[in-house]
């Protein structure tokens, strides 16, 4: 009986679709901003979500006084500029689901024309 795919074309579609999610969100999530006033340290870089691809800000934690002379950590949140606000990364896994859809049709293609091959 011929099976749709092998494990092996599976774990190969996983490992591409992997690759090509990661590498379109790094591509396409390039430009990010920092904003750092002094005496305070960055919590989350400013960027975009690798799961739904929507730009957030950056949230940095700064020490407050208080009246006694002590430092209390307070968080504040800085919007995306404008110009990355308006932009969307692609996310992880719709390119997951590109690259190893894609990985999956061609090693069908190859198979209906060569021959089982690989992963048979």
């Amino acid at each position: 009986m011929w099976r749709w795919f092998s494990m092996r074309q599976l774990v190969l579609a996983g490992i591409i679709g992997l690759v090509v999610g990661y590498s379109a969100f790094l591509l396409t999530a390039q430009a990010t901003q920092s904003i750092m006033p002094p005496e305070c340290r960055t919590t989350v870089d400013a960027g975009f979500d690798p799961v739904s691809g929507l730009p957030h800000g950056q949230t940095i934690e700064c020490g407050q006084l208080t009246g006694l002379g002590g430092r209390i950590p307070v968080a504040q949140v800085y919007l995306m500029s404008d110009t990355l606000a308006g932009r969307r990364a692609i996310p992880v896994p719709v390119g997951f689901v590109i690259g190893g859809a894609l990985t999956l049709i061609g090693l069908t293609v190859r198979r209906a024309r060569v021959g089982p091959a690989f992963g048979t």
